[in-house]
This record gives structure tokens, C-alpha cells and sequence, in this order.
């Protein structure tokens, strides 16, 4: 898991053609803190796939959540080749989360909808 401290940074992740997904968040939220060790271990967990996850701290980089507008903490963005493909917005359970890298890991090696349901792949 990388932190991301500058835009420059945050350009780069979004020129990249990896899957990435971007924990936006702070040290004195709650639900941040109590997220914490779920996204470590989802990162932990994908280490050998083709997917990246960061961090940037809201308290110390405004300049760098001001690029997607970031309201509320914590939130994470999905990016697949450059676009947002997905978000959630706030603290939720490990499923959904771990759900959430699933389906962009499957976009990212090109799986259909129907091949993600049925385990096939995109003709």
C-alpha cells in the first residue's frame, strides 16, 4: 500500500493502467480508524494481483482530496485506466468492500457481466 502525498502522485495512479483503488482519509475519523485494518488486509490479501491500493490523508493533503471533491471520510475510489469506475462513501462491512475489489478486478482482466456471474470470459 502506497500513500499519496502530492498531485503529482495522484496524476501518475490516474495515468496508470492498473486497477487502483484510493483511501481517502483521516486520523482523528472514526469510521477512517476503524477502517483501517480492513483495507490493509484487502491490499494484503491482492498483493499478487494487478490492482493497487493507496492512502491519502485528508488532514495533511486538502490539495489532493480537492481533486475529487471529497466531502466526507472515508471514501474510496475505484480507478480502472484512468476513470472512476466506482466509489463508496463513508465506512462499510469487509463483504461489500472486498466485493467492490472483486468486480474491478474483473473488469480490469476484461470480464463480461454475465462472465463474472458465470465464470467466463468476454468473447
Amino acid at each position: 500500500m502506497k500513500e499519496i502525498t502530492t498531485r503529482e502522485e495522484l496524476e501518475e495512479v490516474m495515468r496508470s493502467e492498473r486497477a487502483a483503488v484510493i483511501d481517502f482519509w483521516g486520523p482523528s475519523c472514526g469510521p477512517c480508524v476503524a477502517m483501517a485494518p480492513v483495507y490493509e488486509a484487502l491490499a494484503a490479501h491482492y498483493v499478487d494481483e494487478p490492482i493497487d491500493f493507496y492512502k491519502v490523508d485528508t488532514s495533511t493533503t486538502p490539495d489532493v482530496s480537492a481533486v475529487f471533491n471529497i466531502r466526507s471520510i472515508p471514501t474510496f475510489i475505484f480507478v480502472l485506466e484512468g476513470q472512476v469506475v466506482d466509489h463508496n462513501v463513508g465506512g462499510c462491512d469487509p463483504q461489500r468492500l472486498s466485493k467492490k475489489v472483486d468486480r474491478l478486478l474483473s473488469k480490469a482482466r476484461g470480464e463480461s457481466f454475465f462472465g463474472r456471474i458465470f465464470g467466463g470470459k468476454r468473447s
